[in-house]
């Protein structure tokens, strides 16, 4: 926490001009693959908060939260330690980034005498060796010298710093060291701290600092990467460790995050986490979750990023050093999309200049564009809101997508997916009667031949698209699955009449089942399951009769309840 200098606290009034400007994304070239960088928070995980990990946080990719080396009585935090959460979401891939001066109490921090605080920092280190969870960043050593190291007779650089470092390297060898943290690019401090540091062997790892604005990022990366020639240092990855915009208001703003995304995604940063401005509520992943712990509108923005994989593509905006409109995007040729996010500081039309659409997306494409609403923080958001969704031609891998920014709150998304016919999987209609394989749904994609609420295979097996799909066996199933997802089948009745229907599924969970279309009519309502042992006994369950007809069909299976795995279906006829 600090107070904003004067000079980083300029606002600036939203650009506006009547011609259209430019923002022109090349998915040809990539600058580097999805990481998420920018999905952290400063203190946004708690013992308890966010309540539902795999609901409320894992859709986000989370990267790196920065959490407090200790929390309690005698600490700078009270709860959020960051051996209590790292637990919490090494199962989702996130890594937490350990603050050591928070050992300490008071603001700014009371520090006591160097034995002190070599017992504490030595203690931290013990408990993350010894530690099952693997799920550790690395160790921030100070946060904010520039403010808060007020201790006479020891300077920061060649007392605090140089020991500490040296005390990491002797306990913690592979560990990663980052810092200074100011609270601000201080060019000053920084210049003496690069320069002292590189003269005594004590460079961090990962150069970091706070970030209020996102308009004078890239002046103070260039003046950094500036200092590195100078002293010789080689160049080091960035953690932008706390960010937000100069008004504490705005934290987790869609349309204001966007410009720190983006250029923390281009100018080579590894990580970098939301600020944390409203101290009574933590565990609200930087404000993306409202003081009432619900989705608000820059929660349905960091999803968008979070969605992202593949490769992160360029993106060049009409000015880098500003806090003007841009972007970032990415293309994922494996699962057979691109996703371009917009916003910032600028209103009215913006053309989305694409290049690079792979030759295999075809000579048309879909488009889809939405946007997500912002009024405050503390405001829910149940979902984004479309705008268009057209077919596009494509010529020489290029297409012009307008979009009109009507509020600089807001965030908008641009989505590109190849368009393919619905058709059956290998070709091959399923034959009824007979069984069908529910990991044999027909192609087309998303909105066509499936809906999935997330778009990662989270099983990771047998398919490439964002069905999840499992081990079963010696075959495979669906999992993961959630109320309203759906599948579609083509298939080919032999001849009309009843059937019997029979369903192989696992679950542990009350009240899933699956509900069967035939043409988008309803022949069997919630079919609802006893409840299993767990997600890896199958059962055969006998779901009752139905009526078809004979000839081709589509036949639509859809989720019902939450967490049922499906291994096949069978109609038999019956006599």
């Amino acid at each position: 926490m600090k107070k904003i200098n004067s000079f980083a606290a300029i606002l600036t009034l939203a650009a506006f001009s009547d011609a259209a400007v430019n923002l022109n994304v090349s998915l040809g070239d990539s600058i580097k693959p999805v990481t998420h960088v920018a999905t952290g928070s400063l203190y946004g995980l708690t013992e308890t908060l966010p309540s539902n990990i795999e609901k409320d946080v894992a859709p986000l990719k989370p990267n790196v939260f920065l959490s407090p080396a200790r929390s309690g009585s005698g600490r700078q935090q009270g709860i959020g330690g960051a051996f209590l959460v790292a637990p919490r979401v090494e199962g989702i891939g996130a890594k937490i980034q350990i603050r050591l001066a928070d050992v300490l109490p008071g603001w700014p921090y009371k520090f006591q005498n160097m034995d002190h605080w070599k017992n504490e920092v030595t203690s931290v280190i013990n408990d993350k060796l010894k530690s099952n969870n693997k799920n550790f960043d690395g160790y921030e050593i100070w946060n904010e010298p520039n403010d808060t190291w007020k201790v006479s007779g020891i300077d920061f650089n060649s007392g605090l710093w140089k020991q500490t470092y040296d005390l990491i390297r002797k306990l913690d060898p592979g560990a990663k060291i980052i810092g200074p943290s100011y609270s601000f690019y201080h060019a000053s401090k920084m210049e003496e701290f690069v320069k002292y540091c590189s003269q005594n062997n004590c460079m961090p790892d990962v150069v970091s600092w706070h970030q209020w604005g996102s308009g004078g990022f890239v002046g103070s990366v260039e003046t950094y990467r500036n200092l590195e020639k100078k002293y010789n240092v080689k160049p080091r990855p960035l953690s932008i460790n706390e960010y937000s915009s100069t008004e504490h208001s705005e934290e987790g703003c869609p349309g204001l995050s966007v410009p720190f995304i983006a250029k923390f995604e281009r100018h080579g940063v590894e990580s970098a986490m939301i600020s944390w401005w409203f101290v009574p509520l933590p565990g609200r992943l930087g404000s993306l979750l409202t003081k009432n712990n619900e989705r608000g509108g820059g929660w349905w923005l960091y999803k968008w990023y979070g969605d992202m994989s593949g490769y992160m593509a360029k993106v060049t905006p009409p000015n880098d050093k500003s806090d003007g409109v841009d972007g970032f995007a990415a293309l994922d040729k494996k699962k057979g999309f691109a996703s371009i996010v917009l916003g910032g500081n600028t209103l009215g039309d913006v053309n989305v200049n694409i290049s690079g659409i792979p030759a295999a997306f075809g000579n048309k494409v879909n488009v889809t564009v939405e946007y997500v609403v912002w009024e405050d923080k503390d405001k829910a958001v149940p979902s984004t809101t479309p705008v268009s969704d057209k077919e596009y031609g494509v010529s020489d891998g290029k297409i012009t997508v307008p979009v009109n920014i009507t509020n600089t709150k807001y965030g908008y998304r641009v989505y590109v997916t190849p368009i393919i016919p619905q058709a059956p999987y290998k070709d091959v209609a399923a034959a009824i009667p007979g069984k069908i394989e529910v990991e044999n749904y027909d192609v087309g994609g998303s909105g066509k031949s499936f809906l999935d609420k997330d778009d990662d295979n989270k099983g990771g097996e047998y398919r490439d698209d964002a069905v999840d799909i499992v081990k079963a066996g010696n075959g495979y199933a669906i999992g993961y699955t959630q109320e309203g997802e759906w599948l579609e089948y083509t298939v080919k009745v032999a001849e009309a009449g009843e059937y019997g229907l029979s369903v192989s599924y696992a679950t542990s969970s009350e009240n899933t089942g699956v509900k069967l279309y035939v043409d988008d009519k309803v022949i069997k309502d919630d079919v609802v399951f006893p409840q299993g042992a767990d997600w890896e006994t199958y059962s055969t369950y006998d779901a009752g009769k139905v009526n078809l007809d004979a000839g081709d069909h589509v036949l639509k299976l859809e989720i019902v309840g939450n967490y049922v795995n499906i291994d096949w279906l069978e109609l038999c006829k019956t006599d």
